[in-house]
């Protein structure tokens, strides 16, 4: 026997499936809600390590300014001893003494 499909079952069977269709929307958009959220939280721990890393870079750079500076006075001071030194320093057409001669007393007379 052959049933035969009326107006009203066509109208239930498209309301059904016009539910269905919403229902299914609604759930791949909560997926799609959830999936977006996970990924907007790894960005953020991302953009934090970032940040982190960028913290310690300018750490990095602060260090090697005082050691730049330290350099500097190092540099700075043996200029300083350098130039005493040769200021100091007798000049190479200074008279030299003589062999025997000098203050102080030698063997041979």
């Amino acid at each position: 026997m052959k049933k035969v499909i009326g107006n009203t079952d066509i109208e239930d069977a498209l309301k059904r499936l016009d539910r269905l269709t919403q229902e299914e929307a609604r759930m791949a958009s909560a997926q799609l809600l959830k999936v977006t959220n996970t990924i907007n939280n790894r960005v953020e721990e991302i953009a934090d390590n970032m940040l982190g890393v960028d913290n310690r870079a300018a750490g990095i750079g602060d260090q090697l300014q005082g050691v730049s500076d330290k350099v500097t006075a190092v540099i700075d001071g043996a200029q300083i001893y350098l130039q005493s030194i040769v200021e100091n320093c007798p000049t190479p057409n200074a008279p030299r003494w003589k062999r025997g001669q000098g203050s102080y007393p030698t063997n041979s007379q």
